[in-house]
């Protein structure tokens, strides 16, 4: 699935770890979990909730 945030690249979907506390301060005791509700309160921030999403079922090509 294709999403579009900042601090994301638009050609591959690699998120740039300094944009997340999580994954800029990385630990091997962070959890999956923890990583992605990282994620998702980034995608629910005011800046990202107003980008223009890729057509439903758009993926990114390898």
């Amino acid at each position: 699935m294709k999403v579009i945030m900042s601090g994301m690249s638009s050609s591959n979907g690699v998120v740039d770890p300094r944009v997340t506390s999580v994954l800029a301060k990385w630990q091997n005791s962070h959890s999956l979990k923890v990583t992605l509700e990282e994620l998702r309160r980034l995608m629910m921030s005011k800046e990202n909730m107003t980008l223009t999403q890729p057509p439903e079922g758009q993926c990114y090509s390898n």
